[in-house]
């Protein structure tokens, strides 16, 4: 009879040996799945991100860009708008250097963003600028003492930077 008990007390405990091993083993296959949707989340999240900003960066880079130009050239005279052959606003920037008149040509051509500086009186070709950034549209517009550079690449909306100048206006000159 105390054989009997003895092994009844063994089987018992075994017993609770195999639960709290199936516990253990489940709490950790919880953890391990938890922890693997939070990393499939995640990186689904930074994923998405990345796109956004990716998609984005030509847009703001542009309009940062032109705005910093503008800032730079904000004297009277030294903001120009123009209109090219195919009614398209570019952005002329004037500046002295060494007794010398320069002009910088901001402009959109063939889905870039494009810079020429050329010595003032020297002729001015939009395929001789240097790309700066791919953009799908750029335009500049000048209202009330405030410039309006508006830029967007593909597959995003138009972004607008709207630009007070403290020289006044911008002036316009005929192409």
């Amino acid at each position: 009879m105390k054989r009997r008990w003895i092994s009844m007390r063994n089987k018992r405990k075994n017993q609770g040996h195999i639960v709290d091993l199936f516990f253990t083993l489940s709490l950790f296959c919880l953890f391990a799945a938890s922890a693997l949707i939070v990393v499939i989340i995640g990186s689904d999240v930074y994923r998405k991100t990345t796109a956004n900003m990716e998609e984005n960066y030509a847009t703001r880079t542009a309009l940062s860009y032109t705005a910093e130009k503008i800032r730079q050239h904000d004297s009277a005279g030294g903001i120009y708008l123009t209109d090219d052959d195919d009614g398209n606003t570019i952005l002329v920037l004037s500046d002295n250097a060494g007794g010398e008149t320069y002009l910088t040509y901001i402009y959109a051509y063939d889905g870039w963003l494009c810079e020429l500086v050329v010595k003032e009186g020297t002729g001015f070709s939009k395929e001789q600028g240097e790309q700066i950034l791919e953009v799908d549209t750029f335009s500049v517009e000048e209202e009330d003492g405030f410039i309006r550079v508006t830029a967007a690449d593909s597959g995003s909306a138009p972004v607008s930077c709207l630009l007070h100048l403290r020289s006044g206006s911008a002036s316009s000159i005929e192409s």
